[in-house]
């Protein structure tokens, strides 16, 4: 073999590795890509997720305000009743 033809052949041996190197990194932005839709999605989830259980935090409040309100009326309506009999 001539210096010539090792030559060659380390060329053409550098010129395959940097075609698999080209085919990972394309792979692995493909992968970036698909977990950066993942993580979108996870987040977009996770900000109804908090909505709903602010929601339901207030929930409950509301509900004893209104039973409040209702024990109120009717103690006050026991004692005008018992007032004017």
């Amino acid at each position: 073999m001539t210096e010539l033809d090792v030559m060659n052949h380390r060329l053409d041996a550098v010129e395959e590795d940097v075609k698999i190197l080209y085919k990972k990194i394309n792979e692995v932005t493909l992968t970036q890509v698909q977990s950066v839709t993942k993580l979108d999605s996870m987040l977009v989830t996770l900000g109804e997720l908090k909505e709903s259980i602010q929601a339901l935090k207030k929930r409950p409040g509301w509900l004893w305000d209104k039973l409040t309100v209702a024990l109120i009326g009717a103690v006050c309506g026991v004692l005008v009743n018992f007032i004017l009999n």
